[in-house]
């Protein structure tokens, strides 16, 4: 039995209170979990392990995460097949207090995984070092995965955020880092997938295949970013190290027929394609990405190699894809790369500062402000200004369901979670890229 200071009790009784409110007044529960379990959890007093809410789990239920390490395998937030919420009534997991529950899967296990579970909300945790993806939604829909930190998976054919055969998943104040192929995906069926004020470092990965922060289709259409940041640092690659298959062992199925192992020295990187891009269309439809308020950013002082550019997007018909008000800066001293690299993409407002001239073919594209000597530093400053600027992108407001809302989009909303897990300051970092 675990014993809590009465404050601490009434703050979670108060925060029970709201949630049973707003779910559901008449039939929605509320359970208690902690990383030793041993109670009922039928109140904090007596908290139970994770696990033990699936057998009590009806739609409109929450489960609260008390402060601490979650570990082991009562402790991963992993519902049994089929368990799902309702449109009116989600299952809710989340934390009391937003970045107090760490949920670490010490690379044996996987922290999140929901997998043909519908209608479900996770939010205000911590995730990290899995066995494969850190966050997995699996043939699951309408979920929402909110105001969430990952970092590290397994080095291998892995995300830290992902949707994969699914639609009407929602990734919202989300931040992402660490070793993977993919910071961000939604792939295979991955459809009508939208990423919401989500920050995405790309930072190393060993194995075959494209690497990417975010990618905004792979044989799926009507993907969202609005307001999403990322950026590429491989600060985590090997110096050398030989390219591995999605089985661990060296991979050998190269495209030229080689059938050798492939090494890398320099911390080279096997197909990197930038901070936003794309993996390829097999088959359906190929309508998006659809991209409002993103920036995508290099600095001297990252590692990074040769990519196509910072925005890679190369839709495979035209008017397929859409940008608005999104801008990509090359710090002054980093090494140069493009800052748009677009085909088969219209759209209106868009910001480069530094870098190689931006590329854009077969796209109807309006108002693009290629910012170079002291124009470029004073345009990026003055996307962050209240007053829209006169050419370029408008960073000032926040980007709901692909509209431009009122409410302002800075400080970055995660910005404290972010500073206290990694010491960088996002909001000063963007601010201060045109100083």
């Amino acid at each position: 039995m675990i014993v809590l200071p009465k404050a601490y009790i009434h703050l979670i009784a108060a925060c029970a209170m709201v949630i049973g409110n707003v779910v559901n007044p008449v039939s929605a529960k509320t359970y208690y979990a902690c990383p030793q379990g041993g109670g009922d959890g039928s109140s904090v007093e007596s908290p139970f392990a994770v696990e033990d809410f699936w057998n009590e789990a009806q739609p409109g239920d929450t489960l609260i995460l008390l402060d601490g390490l979650y570990t082991g395998p009562r402790s991963m937030v992993k519902p049994p097949e089929n368990l799902s919420g309702t449109k009116d009534s989600p299952i809710t997991v989340r934390a009391l207090r937003d970045g107090k529950v760490t949920i670490d899967g010490k690379g044996v296990l996987q922290p999140i995984s929901l997998y043909h579970n519908d209608w479900w909300v996770v939010e205000g945790i911590d995730a990290c070092n899995s066995k494969s993806t850190v966050v997995s939604l699996s043939r699951s829909n309408h979920c929402i995965i909110r105001r969430m930190c990952g970092w590290n998976a397994a080095d291998g054919n892995t995300n830290i955020f992902a949707a994969h055969y699914g639609e009407h998943n929602l990734f919202e104040d989300c931040a992402g880092w660490g070793i993977a192929r993919k910071t961000f995906s939604c792939s295979q069926g991955g459809n009508y997938t939208t990423f919401r004020r989500c920050f995405g470092s790309w930072e190393g990965c060993h194995n075959v295949g494209p690497k990417m922060a975010f990618t905004l289709f792979y044989n799926s259409h009507h993907i969202a970013a609005e307001n999403c940041i990322a950026t590429w640092d491989g600060k985590l690659m090997r110096e050398s190290y030989t390219v591995a298959g999605y089985d661990g062992k060296p991979f050998t199925q190269w495209k030229d027929g080689s059938g050798k192992p492939r090494h890398y020295s320099d911390y080279g990187v096997d197909q990197p394609y930038g901070c936003f891009g794309m993996d390829r269309i097999d088959r359906g439809p190929t309508k998006g990405p659809f991209v409002y308020g993103c920036i995508a950013y290099r600095l001297k002082s990252q590692r990074v190699v040769s990519t196509p550019g910072l925005f890679f997007m190369r839709c495979r018909q035209p008017h397929d894809g859409w940008f608005e008000n999104c801008a990509a800066l090359v710090e002054a001293g980093a090494a140069d790369v493009r800052t748009f690299n677009l085909t088969n993409v219209d759209g209106r407002n868009l910001t480069a500062v530094g870098g190689l001239n931006p590329g854009f073919g077969k796209g109807d594209i309006s108002n693009i402000f290629r910012g170079a000597g002291t124009e470029g530093p004073a345009a990026w400053r003055g996307m962050f200004r209240k007053e829209t600027p006169e050419r370029g992108a408008h960073l000032y407001y926040r980007y709901e369901n692909g509209k431009l809302t009122d409410k302002p989009l800075w400080p970055w909303p995660m910005n404290d979670r972010i500073r206290e897990l990694t010491g960088m300051d996002l909001t000063a970092t963007i601010s201060g890229l045109a100083q």
